[in-house]
């Protein structure tokens, strides 16, 4: 549930001139004159606009080099395989004019419709292949400038949550979070995802702070986007721009009702030509994508509901539904036969579903089988492996920190919380009906930095009030020692 307190409050005005003797100046630490033979060392930490974007520029830079030297020094020769071969040739059959299919069966001379992605990711892809830049190296660099979008925006974020500050420490920590760039270097969609949902999450608390009509229809174009990115991310419409415009403090319904009805055109305006492409060349109505049912198929069975692979995926799981397959069949309509062997087998093990459930959300967290996973990563993903350890000591630290920050958020009570719980609630739900992959929780990664970053913006202030008190008290013993009279 939102905060009861939705929308943001203006920035406090400056404080106004006083009568005392006391100059600030911001980010220094300057002597003020109280009285005659006396002076006290005042600490005033801020962070100026010019400073913000100064370092948040930084940030992108230092985001852009770490993902770039990750890509031509790590990635470079690698071959791709899975989904990223299915971006990578997506985007050069997509760009040569074969509309959107699915690759591998092309490489036989099959033409099969696909909806098995949404097609964000695919033309963010097919712009640098247009102009002959088609590699593997290419499509990963060129995915790159997407995440360092995304060190952009979990900065903004930031500052719009807990100030300058906070800003500055998200974007850089955004910046070097294992987590967040190792995506960049498999061109998997994954990128656009984490991207799309910091926009949304940013742009909403825009609109808390300044309601209108406009900032709904934005916010609404941006979460209809994210859809095509990554399907689940729909739910960024009802459970992310329905609460901020209802929850808003302002009384006007007829205002909010405005606002409700601009998000909702725009999102469709975004989502409408893919869902209306997709009812016209399958046999079966396939809206933002047909990739939840072979998902959910790999990842019930008895070997992903016993033993190691508790939570996860096998191909094991698709021999019974392959079988009914028949030739021919598009994959609107193999989703039919394999939505049907699923709900059986979850029917027939019932008792055992919640487990499975609890280790699929117990492998995006670290909190079961954390070595297996590491494994997988390395094996299944193809994750390198310092990189997936550095991908899962770096998540407990951020996720632990995240924790904190929601904490100090939620009670100072400035601006909501909720914004920033929707994707990781999201990243939740998904993981529930499909399985336990680090990939799936992607796309909460950029609102864990932000909370992080809150936290250590925390300890940054206390650190500096501590400071700040050991000195006045220092001073206090002075003064007081130079009031005594001399004998």
């Amino acid at each position: 549930m939102p905060d009861s307190t939705t929308q943001l409050p203006p920035e406090p005005p400056p404080p106004s001139p006083t009568n005392e003797a006391t100059t600030i100046r911001r980010g220094r630490t300057i002597e003020t004159p109280e009285r005659r033979g006396t002076t006290r060392v005042t600490t005033v930490p801020s962070v100026t606009t010019r400073t913000f974007r100064r370092g948040l520029i930084a940030a992108a830079v230092l985001g852009l080099a770490v993902r770039a030297a990750y890509i031509l020094i790590v990635r470079r020769d690698v071959l791709l395989g899975g989904d990223a071969f299915f971006y990578h040739l997506g985007a050069r059959l997509l760009v040569e004019g074969h509309g959107f299919i699915e690759p591998a069966p092309f490489i036989n001379g099959v033409v099969e419709q696909s909806a098995s992605h949404p097609p964000l990711y695919l033309l963010w892809l097919a712009i640098p292949t247009s102009v002959g830049l088609d590699g593997p190296v290419s499509h990963m660099l060129w995915s790159s400038v997407v995440g360092v979008g995304t060190v952009v925006f979990v900065g903004l974020t930031g500052r719009e949550v807990a100030g300058a500050r906070a800003g500055l420490i998200a974007a850089v920590l955004a910046a070097v979070y294992p987590n967040l760039w190792i995506f960049d270097g498999f061109v998997v969609s994954e990128t656009m995802a984490i991207f799309m949902a910091m926009l949304s999450v940013y742009l909403a608390y825009r609109f808390l702070r300044a309601p209108s009509f406009w900032r709904a229809a934005g916010l609404g174009l941006s979460c209809g986007i994210a859809a095509l990115a990554r399907a689940e991310l729909v739910l960024l419409l009802p459970l992310l721009v329905l609460p901020c415009v209802l929850f808003t403090r302002r009384t006007d319904e007829m205002q909010k009702l405005k606002e409700l009805v601009a998000a909702g055109v725009a999102a469709v305006i975004a989502m409408g030509p893919w869902i209306g492409f997709n009812l016209v060349r399958f046999e079966k109505p396939v809206f933002l994508s047909s990739g939840l049912e072979p998902t959910m198929l790999g990842a019930n069975c008895d070997t992903t509901y016993y033993g190691n692979l508790t939570g996860y995926f096998s191909p094991d799981c698709t021999e019974k539904a392959a079988r009914e397959y028949k030739r021919g069949d598009d994959q609107s309509e193999r989703n039919e036969i394999s939505r049907r062997v699923v709900f059986d087998y979850i029917s027939d093990h019932k008792a055992r579903a919640p487990v499975v459930v609890f280790a699929r959300w117990g492998r995006i967290t670290g909190l079961y089988r954390p070595w297996n996973q590491v494994q997988l990563d390395r094996v299944i993903e193809g994750r390198e492996g310092w990189a997936a350890l550095a991908s899962l000591f770096s998540f407990y630290a951020v996720a632990l920190l995240a924790i904190a920050g929601a904490v100090i958020v939620r009670r100072r009570r400035r601006v909501p919380l909720f914004p920033l719980l929707v994707p990781p609630a999201i990243v939740l739900f998904a993981v529930a009906i499909s399985l336990g992959s680090n990939r799936y929780r992607a796309s909460a990664e950029g609102a864990l930095v932000v909370l992080a970053a809150v936290a250590i913006d925390r300890a940054v202030q206390a650190m500096r009030n501590r400071r700040a008190a050991s000195v006045e008290r220092v001073q206090e013993a002075d003064e007081h020692f130079a009031t005594v009279p001399g004998r």
